[in-house]
């Protein structure tokens, strides 16, 4: 553009910075839904694997003892369960609000890299202009000089 160039690059080059560490803080929050889904996955498997093992031991004749320690174990798993139900939950709404940061983030840069083609467009068209307007003068004069 001129010999300083676009004048706001700096500004540019922090959006584009922001984008990036936005794209970071979405990228550990969606890994750490992920892993969160997936234990809670496996916890569900696992309660429902000692279930079928419960009513496997219950057909084959079970003692008191043996069903209070299944009966304890399963009430333990299932507030496991609900934590890990209600981690998930806000994990997921963190993960949510992360991709609506860098959206945001992004928008910001996309808005700044529009400007700046427009900017050098319009640059562009005024140095053509100009150039167009030196080389019709130029044109005029030798014209002008020949008819002398």
């Amino acid at each position: 553009m001129t010999k300083k160039g676009f004048e706001l690059d700096q500004v540019l080059n922090f959006r584009k910075e922001v984008e990036k560490m936005r794209k970071i803080d979405f990228a550990a929050a969606k890994q750490e839904f992920e892993g969160a889904s997936a234990l809670l996955m496996r916890e569900e498997e696992a309660m429902n694997q000692l279930t079928h093992e419960l009513a496997d031991k219950q057909r084959e004749g079970i003692s008191a003892v043996e069903l209070q320690l299944y009966a304890d174990f399963s009430r333990k798993k299932t507030v496991d369960i609900r934590q890990h139900r209600q981690a998930v939950i806000s994990l997921e709404r963190k993960m949510a609000e992360k991709r609506e940061t860098l959206l945001d983030a992004a928008k910001d840069k996309k808005v700044l890299e529009a400007f700046k083609e427009r900017k050098i467009s319009a640059y562009m068209r005024g140095m053509a202009e100009t150039e167009r307007h030196f080389l019709d003068e130029i044109s005029v004069q030798k014209a002008g000089h020949g008819k002398r």
